[in-house]
């Protein structure tokens, strides 16, 4: 958290020195140049013949990058490295990378994106997806080159160029024509540091979130397992978890089909279609998906505390991870399955997701499409805590949920804060 605050401070520290898109000690005008211009190498990787075979991938040695190791942010994705032994990387020789190199994708889907090479990979070699480009020092900070070429006047650049063809291909000299503004040394290295500190708090974020998450996961399995158990308000041990049946705490209805002609962005019924469980997914549902204008009188509604469960899906891990609990008054469609009794249903949407999906997923049946019944679902057996004991759990995690939701919307907030920034900072 002290590092957070820091790097806030700091921020908005150097946000104070910036007038007119520009910090305040610089007047001199940016100069017009091709990127060749400011690179003293632009070059793709290796192919055809000397590209390596698939038996000479190898587990550990010198790191090879293609364009799935490039994200779509440009952060490096470790767990799609490709190696080679160091003997091949020593028979691939024109496209060695170093320190501080700009990576291009250079083709494909996400033509465009640009990473960038630190210590871990700056031993290694690309392939033809990919074109590294070295600044010359003289004249481009490395830093202040890559984050020139995220933003969004030089990708408009790149995108008019594009003809959207899975042939298009920016080569060595394409590449090297592509037109820049470029200030003085020192102005470029305050800008790229300025960009750097908004990345870092990106990455501390982000850091915590994921932190956060595993957490969360760790101690919900320690939750249902009962490793650890509260207790109630005066410090007694709540009453030992009973083994039920599902359909011994629960009735079980189905929603009302909703069509995709239903859905309205100026609907007046919030309402929920059975898929957007699978991309919207949460255990707990504060906010409505979408909006119809269907009567209420045509819709089954939900009542506050109702679990759903999808009732079909494509695959069975989709049914077995969306279970979610509900406000009153959510439109349901056809394809879900309502449980609703004696229960939180916020503590039973948690502990479905966390302590029950591969039960639930076993339930399921079929191939192409997946279905799973109230007759199926009635025999699913659970361990249940009192009443009171799944209100503690069904807040303490909510708690957790509410800490996650908020560093998300730090991320995003600071994400968008970083896009205005290119937007605005570079010619």
């Amino acid at each position: 958290m002290n590092n957070l605050f820091k790097m806030e401070t700091e921020i908005l520290e150097l946000q104070k020195t910036i007038t007119s898109l520009r910090f305040n000690s610089f007047k001199d005008n940016w100069i017009k140049n091709g990127l060749g211009h400011v690179c003293i190498k632009i070059q793709d990787g290796n192919y055809g013949a000397s590209y390596p075979k698939a038996e000479e991938f190898v587990e550990k040695g010198i790191p090879f990058l293609t364009s799935k190791a490039i994200g779509g942010d440009g952060v490096l994705i470790k767990e799609k490295i490709d190696f080679i032994p160091l003997s091949k990387h020593q028979s691939l020789k024109k496209a060695h990378l170093k320190l501080n190199d700009v990576l291009f994708t250079n083709r494909g889907a996400n033509v465009g994106t640009v990473g960038f090479v630190t210590a871990e990979i700056s031993h290694g070699n690309i392939g033809p997806q990919l074109t590294l480009l070295r600044a010359d020092l003289n004249q481009i900070s490395p830093l202040f080159l890559r984050f020139l070429m995220i933003s969004p006047s030089f990708q408009k650049q790149l995108k008019a160029q594009d003809s959207g063809s899975a042939m298009n291909f920016f080569g060595i000299g394409t590449t090297s024509k592509f037109k820049i503004f470029t200030p003085s040394l020192p102005e470029q290295q305050k800008i790229a540091s300025f960009l750097s500190a908004v990345d870092k708090k990106i990455q501390q974020l982000t850091r915590k979130k994921e932190l956060l998450e595993s957490y969360k996961k760790g101690v919900m399995q320690q939750l249902f397992s009962q490793e650890i158990r509260f207790k109630d308000e005066v410090g007694n041990n709540f009453p030992e978890w009973e083994e039920k049946k599902l359909g011994e705490l629960a009735t079980f209805s189905k929603g009302k089909g909703i069509s995709k002609d239903d859905i309205l962005e100026d609907g007046l019924n919030p309402c929920i279609r059975y898929g957007q469980l699978y991309t919207t997914y949460k255990e707990t549902i504060e906010h409505t998906i979408s909006k119809t204008n269907v009567p209420k009188k045509k819709l089954v509604l939900s009542e506050a505390g109702d679990v759903i469960i999808p009732a079909s899906g494509e695959t069975q891990i989709d049914i077995a991870t969306a279970s979610c609990v509900l406000k009153e008054g959510i439109a349901l469609g056809g394809d879900l399955n309502i449980i609703r009794g004696s229960f939180n249903g916020v503590f039973l949407a948690y502990y479905l997701n966390a302590h029950l999906k591969t039960d639930i997923a076993r339930l399921s049946q079929g191939s192409s499409v997946i279905h799973l019944y109230a007759t199926q679902l009635k025999n699913l057996k659970l361990e249940i805590p009192a009443i009171e004991e799944q209100q503690k759990i069904a807040e303490f995690l909510s708690a957790i949920d509410k800490k996650i939701e908020a560093v998300s919307q730090q991320i995003e907030k600071t994400h968008s804060f970083k896009k205005g920034l290119l937007q605005q900072m570079f010619i």
